[in-house]
């Protein structure tokens, strides 16, 4: 199994279902239980230890609510891939950070067309609701597997960037047409996946993202508005804070 399997302390006063817990988890961080191998299935545990498959169950879903399992639907419960640490305060885009980390990247894009503005886009982009802007979503995949959802609006002035390879980067892409990105003003939030959202990445509705919503400028005039959705089993994101920084937080009623 890849895992201590004696018997369980029966006396002890920590819970059974969290001495399953430490046990798993500490087959992962020993590397005994390697990077997406399949763990046992929850009946297998309960006879493993002796335990109701609720109790096995427990253990489990408190492995994946910490990022060190995940379930995939029909195939079973699987070791987690290290989390990937993706800086937020890099001028690299994302698929140069996962280059220089050596991670394999790919793209597939959903969807490239145009569209009218929601209010949000509107708003970030200092345009009339409903007005036509460029609409870009793509799928980031990691090594594989599927990472993170980029949906982008852009003015619709820069239509022809739909006459671009989109798979690549949509920086690159934005300079060709003229719109050349200076700097961008983002914020992060967690959320829950929808179930769109988790089919296309492959994982639970309500399964924990983070998202990093932000608007690129160009000389002073928004030219992109992002709503980028990672899965929160697989990122991490730091901030080098050497610097005074802008920061604020708030807070949701």
């Amino acid at each position: 199994m890849g895992f201590d399997t004696t018997e369980l302390d029966q006396d002890s006063p920590v819970p059974l279902y969290i001495q399953i817990e430490q046990r798993i988890g500490r087959a992962v961080n020993v590397g005994e239980l390697e990077p997406m191998s399949r763990v046992s299935s929850e009946l297998k545990l309960a006879a493993t230890f002796g335990v109701s498959r609720m109790t096995a169950r427990k253990a489990v879903d408190r492995l994946v609510a910490e990022g060190m399992l995940f379930r995939r639907q029909g195939k079973g419960t699987f070791v987690a891939p290290p989390k990937i640490a993706h800086g937020l305060s890099t001028q690299l885009s994302f698929g140069q950070a996962m280059s220089a980390l050596g991670l394999q990247l790919s793209t597939t894009v959903l969807r490239n067309s145009m569209a009218p503005a929601p209010d949000e886009v509107a708003n970030a982009l200092q345009i009339v609701p409903g007005a036509s802007t460029v609409y870009i979503r793509r799928l980031r995949i990691v090594e594989g597997q599927p990472a993170a959802i980029h949906s982008s609006y852009l003015p619709g002035g820069y239509g022809a960037i739909l006459n671009h390879d989109l798979s690549g980067s949509l920086t690159s892409a934005m300079a060709a047409v003229g719109a050349r990105v200076e700097h961008s003003r983002d914020t992060v939030e967690a959320v829950l996946a929808s179930p769109d959202e988790a089919e296309e990445l492959g994982i639970e509705a309500g399964s924990p993202l983070l998202m990093i919503e932000g608007v690129a400028f160009s000389a002073g005039t928004p030219v992109r508005y992002t709503k980028a959705l990672y899965r929160g089993d697989r990122f991490k994101f730091s901030v080098d804070t050497s610097q005074p920084a802008d920061l604020r937080v708030e807070i949701k009623q």
